[in-house]
């Protein structure tokens, strides 16, 4: 696998493991209402280098 996958897949794993939840296929990040994304690196991350996009919902 090329360094850019196995970059992408950590920062999905790192995310997950922190309890947030992650569409790949639609490239989207969901987050609870409220919450900064900024806040979090791998949200940070993946909205710069991989066009994800951050999705709010109400909990």
């Amino acid at each position: 696998m090329d360094k850019k996958r196995m970059r992408r897949k950590n920062l999905l794993y790192r995310l997950r493991k922190k309890g947030v939840r992650v569409d790949t296929g639609g490239r989207c990040i969901y987050l609870p209402y409220g919450s900064e994304p900024d806040h979090i690196a791998q949200v940070r991350r993946l909205r710069k280098e991989y066009d994800f996009v951050v999705q709010f919902e109400i909990v």
